[in-house]
């Protein structure tokens, strides 16, 4: 009797723990707070908050020494945005040809041919993110900086 006792109050107290550790991850981000992004984006690499041409807010940042931009889409009035991209770019732009192959082989960060921003990755906050969502999109985003790297490079 003693030993189920024990193990229902143990078992209770693993139930709350797990109850409290899913109530910090179920914070669900209707929009793209920048302060928040800009926060994460710290955590990966250097990072600062800036405006574009729009006014609207936009991070610059490095991973694995890619510099890359975040820019907010749907914003009203520079505030309230609705998703955000991330994108980087190189002087020489890429090919059609060159895009495919990086569009067939890569899922998540999708190439363009032509000048600007070659590389692109978007997140959308409809319906809410979390907050261990967006720092995912951060992850993946890092996980690609090196092979965005090597494939300008032509490794």
């Amino acid at each position: 009797m003693r030993t189920s006792l024990s193990a229902c109050i143990a078992g209770l107290a693993l139930t709350s723990a797990v109850s409290v550790a899913r109530a910090e991850d179920a914070e669900i981000l209707q929009r793209p707070d920048p302060a928040a992004v800009l926060d994460i984006a710290k955590g990966f690499g250097s990072a600062r908050m800036g405006k574009d041409d729009n006014g609207d807010p936009m991070i610059s940042g490095r991973i694995d020494g890619v510099k890359y931009l975040i820019y907010f889409y749907g914003c009203e009035d520079h505030e309230n945005c609705k998703s955000l991209q991330f994108a980087t770019g190189y002087a020489d732009p890429l090919t059609a040809d060159q895009a495919n192959a990086w569009n067939a082989k890569y899922r998540w960060v999708k190439a363009y041919s032509g000048d600007g921003s070659n590389f692109r990755m978007d997140v959308s906050f409809a319906g809410g993110i979390t907050r261990a969502n967006l720092e995912e999109q951060f992850s993946n985003w890092n996980a690609m900086a090196g092979n965005i790297k090597d494939f300008v490079s032509g490794k």
